[in-house]
């Protein structure tokens, strides 16, 4: 009876190791599959696109998803003179693009993608116009600081604007270290807003008739176009 005894004890703790040992090595062998979802598919990616130069960090979610995080800027400079009926006016541009983007790729097939996302949009138009030097009004001169400027400011009504696209090509390679990609979509900025500024002889010009105008003219343009061309590197 004590022989029984002791098998069944000696049984029973066996089994016990058993499980604890089976329960640990199912454990360590989850464990890698969650360390490897939290380390592996990560790259970094630069960005030419309407939206400005930049560059984004990309993580990938296992075949079908990819989360980018990045930011765009782009500022372009416009000086022009112009003659008209032989005074010479100056004409100023500035256009600002750019801003902070969060991405979600989801990919359909390999090389093709969808994307949705949204972005900081910092985008701006300023349009200056004055003379260079002094022009003839009936017979009389008048000076530059006399005759004045006129400035038109264009901006989005909304900071951050959602994004949606389609991509060819790899965002983040699984099988190699280098991927490219064409994206091709819009942000959606709503109606944009204008602001006319003047001073001197032109101060009449930026009236409320004038800038109701102007909001009319560029209300349809609610869309961003985006062509983004893209390399990115895995580097996990």
């Amino acid at each position: 009876m004590q022989t029984k005894t002791c098998l069944l004890r000696g049984a029973g703790i066996l089994l016990a190791l058993g499980l604890f040992t089976s329960s640990g090595q199912a454990q360590s062998s989850q464990d890698p599959a969650k360390k490897n979802l939290l380390t592996s598919q990560w790259g970094v990616g630069l960005q030419l696109s309407t939206f400005g130069i930049g560059g984004e960090v990309i993580k990938g979610l296992g075949p079908k998803f990819d989360v980018r995080a990045g930011y765009s800027i782009m500022d372009l400079n416009v000086n022009r003179n112009m003659d008209i009926q032989g005074s010479s006016l100056a004409l100023k541009g500035r256009l600002h693009t750019g801003g902070g983007q969060v991405k979600v790729n989801y990919n359909l097939s390999d090389g093709f993608h969808l994307t949705l996302g949204a972005a900081t949009d910092r985008t701006s138009l300023l349009i200056a116009a004055g003379a260079n030097g002094s022009l003839p009004f009936e017979d009389l001169q008048v000076k530059p600081e006399d005759v004045g400027h006129l400035e038109i400011l264009l901006y989005p009504s909304w900071s951050v604007s959602p994004y949606a696209g389609i991509g060819f090509g790899h965002t983040l390679n699984r099988s190699k270290k280098l991927g490219l990609s064409v994206e091709l979509g819009a942000f959606y900025h709503s109606t944009p807003q204008a602001i006319l500024m003047g001073n001197g002889m032109l101060t009449p010009t930026a009236s409320e008739k004038n800038i109701m105008v102007i909001s009319k003219i560029i209300a349809p343009y609610t869309w961003w176009p985006m062509l983004n061309i893209e390399l990115s590197y895995r580097i996990l």
